[in-house]
This record gives structure tokens, sequence and C-alpha cells, in this order.
């Protein structure tokens, strides 16, 4: 059997991965991961189709192949980098944002943030007179406006959600 070679771009052309190509890449490794653990699970359906089982592999080959080419035109040291983080990663589905959901999903440090501060600081946003810029760069205001936006104020004004504490 013959061994396979993978794509690599001599050293002085590659170039580093951009935030958005590295989140791009990490999906479709961790792709790549969960399709290959789906097979144990879908081994008797794949039975009944027919070549279903060879082309589920070969379709699992190709994704193989191309997220091993584009590893290929990183310079090495983030190659190690890309293997490191990836090697434990697996897709996950989480319902679809829009506007009109009841769900939102957070992540842990961020709730966990939110939760601390009603826990602690309860006075804080009551007592906040932060405005524009300084609002916006305020982390339980990026959170706050996450989670539950409201209309933009605007610059020079107090931050909206200082009337929220107020009891409306």
């Amino acid at each position: 059997m013959k061994k396979t070679t993978f794509y690599q771009l001599p050293e002085e052309d590659c170039e580093r991965l951009r935030r958005p190509e590295m989140a791009s890449l990490r999906w479709l490794i961790s792709a790549l991961n969960s399709v290959a653990l789906a097979e144990a699970n879908l081994q008797n359906r794949l039975e009944c189709i027919p070549n279903g089982k060879s082309r589920y592999r070969l379709m699992l080959g190709q994704l193989r192949a191309i997220c091993n080419d584009l590893i290929g035109t990183t310079p090495r040291e983030q190659c190690k980098q890309i293997q490191n983080v990836t090697n434990d990663m697996e897709l996950r589905l989480v319902p679809k944002y829009t506007q009109n959901a009841n769900v939102v999903i957070l992540n842990v440090e961020d709730m966990s943030y939110i939760v601390r501060h009603a826990q602690k600081d309860e006075e804080l946003c009551q007592t906040c007179v932060k405005d524009g810029n300084e609002c916006r760069s305020c982390k339980m205001y990026q959170l706050l406006s996450a989670v539950a936006p409201l209309e933009d104020y605007g610059s020079g004004m107090m931050c909206p959600y200082v009337s929220d504490w107020y009891g409306k």
C-alpha cells in the first residue's frame, strides 16, 4: 500500500493563519474528529446502504486530506500549535441564534462573571456613572448587551442598563 503524502509548502512561502482562517480550520478538524467518531454509531445503517461504508470512508479520507493539506500551508511552529490544540476537539451542535429566539448561548466564563457580579457587587451597576466609550468597554455592559440587547443609546449618555436596576 502506497503511503499518502500531504501537501507541504516550502517554509519560506508559508504564512501564518489569520484568526478567521484559524477558526475555520479548527471547525474542519473538529468536524473530522466528530465524523470519525460517528462511524461506529452509524455502522449498521451504513451497511444497509449500497457502498455506504466505502463512501463514508472516502468522505472521511477526503476531509482528513484537505485538513492535512491546509495545515501544510502554515509554518512549522504553527503546525505543531494547531495539532496540539485540535487533537481533543469535537463538533457540537447548538441552536442557531435568531433575533426572536428565547435561547441565548453563553460560555461558562461569562455566565460565572455575571453570577459573581450579581452576588458580590449588586450595588456596582446601580451606582455606575460610565458613559459613551467608557461604558462600551465595560465587561458587564458587553455581556449584558450580548444576552439582553437594548437600543443603542449613543455616546454621552449613561449606561442603559443602570435604569434597569432601579426597578422599572
